[in-house]
């Protein structure tokens, strides 16, 4: 989930709830005051009529007001009579409905006599006064929430936007290519601050990688002469018919360490060259042609395991650099013939859209680490761990994407073009 996509909702929510609580706060909190006011007003009624008892001595006359009822009713005792606010549904005469009135009972005292006086004023004008200010206090919640949410979602998405631009050029960024990374300008101190930072830390990594691949290219070089010099020396001294048989095998052994050794330094001189665009020259190659050429070198290899073959070729050109397209062949192949088991099968699909290599195993790779440079498998021990990590640098340098899975005790390498 995004940064602001959290924020807004977090954001909304807590909006809503705010508002939610301050609507429902300041409903009751109105209706407390207008039924307050109401109150004041039967209170002042009731004075009006214990003022015109006192001074006439007799009971006022009742009239029809809308909105208000005035009831004397006789009663045996005057303190049986308790004075108390209620609310009570009323027949209205002058709407003819039945309302709810909010009414006051008291007692009061006419010429020995006792009367219960019950005033009632309709609630209908403070029911609907609140619910004009419940609709007003809707809508303008409402209007405030799609305000917020109008300005997270473009406002802060507009400010945000400089943060994945950087993103984006990080992303888009290959420390290999030994360009230098360059970020937009923005106004905004933070994002500026961290486009510094970044582009700081990048440079700093991209002189690192740089040293480290001239020093590995100029290593693999002056490994070279040494390399020859030490195998034409133990090419004399197994000649040398004198040698014990324990010395033979030793020289056999030193033979067999350098030959690694040789391969090693010439694997990691290829991921140089590539890595330096060495093998920009690309042209159009019959890829179904490589893969029989490739098949008849290796045939040796595929007859001493009795491996099968599953062949599927469709004619497909590609635009590639030849050299590189035979390293990749050979190596994948290779690759299906060393680790493939006794009297296994090998299947090979080619079509317009990808190059599919399938060979019988027993036990899956690491999906994570199967193309890094000197990963092992416990069966490829004797390996140098660079040939998948070569395959994989030369599709990158190509354009394609080159995968692996296992399935039903099989290896796949799918090459996508």
């Amino acid at each position: 989930m995004k940064l602001f996509v959290k924020y807004n909702r977090i954001n909304l929510a807590a909006t809503i709830i705010i508002f939610l609580l301050a609507a429902v706060a300041f409903y009751f909190s109105l209706q407390y005051v207008l039924i307050a006011q109401l109150d004041d007003n039967l209170e002042t009624e009731q004075a009006e009529i214990e003022k015109y008892v006192a001074e006439h001595q007799k009971l006022p006359e009742v009239f029809t007001i809308k909105d208000q009822q005035i009831v004397f009713s006789l009663a045996p005792n005057n303190s049986n009579i308790k004075r108390r606010f209620t609310n009570v549904l009323l027949y209205d005469n002058v709407d003819n409905n039945v309302d709810v009135f909010r009414q006051l009972s008291f007692g009061i005292q006419v010429q020995n006599k006792f009367y219960e006086v019950k005033v009632s004023k309709s609630l209908e004008g403070t029911e609907d006064v609140i619910k004009s200010v419940a609709i007003i206090t809707f809508v303008t919640i409402l209007l405030i929430l799609l305000v917020s949410f109008f300005i997270n979602r473009v406002v802060l998405q507009k400010l945000w936007k400089p943060f994945y631009t950087t993103l984006g050029t990080i992303n888009n960024f290959e420390l290999s290519k030994q360009k230098q990374i360059t970020f937009q300008p923005n106004n905004i101190e933070e994002f500026s601050t961290l486009n510094k930072i970044v582009e700081k830390v990048i440079n700093k990594a991209q002189q690192d990688f740089i040293s480290l691949k001239q020093f590995t290219e100029n290593a693999s070089h002056e490994l070279q002469t040494p390399l020859a010099i030490i195998r034409t020396k133990l090419d004399i001294l197994i000649q040398n018919e004198n040698l014990s048989q324990q010395q033979t095998e030793a020289i056999h052994a030193a033979n067999n360490a350098l030959q690694r050794l040789a391969n090693l330094n010439k694997s990691l001189l290829l991921l140089t060259k590539i890595e330096n665009n060495q093998y920009e020259q690309k042209t159009n190659i019959n890829f179904k042609s490589i893969i029989q050429n490739k098949l008849i070198q290796l045939n040796e290899l595929i007859q001493n395991k009795n491996i099968q073959l599953g062949l599927n070729l469709e004619e497909v050109s590609i635009n590639m650099n030849n050299d590189l397209a035979e390293i990749l062949l050979n190596n994948l192949l290779i690759n299906a013939i060393k680790y493939n088991v006794q009297g296994g099968k090998i299947i090979i699909n080619l079509t317009s859209t990808q190059l599919q290599i399938a060979n019988t195993a027993q036990t899956s790779l690491d999906t994570t680490k199967v193309f890094t440079r000197f990963y092992k498998a416990e069966q490829s021990a004797h390996s140098n761990g660079l040939g998948l990590s070569i395959a994989k640098q030369i599709c990158d340098t190509a354009g394609y994407t080159l995968s692996y899975s296992f399935n039903n005790n099989y290896h796949y390498f799918i090459v996508s073009f």
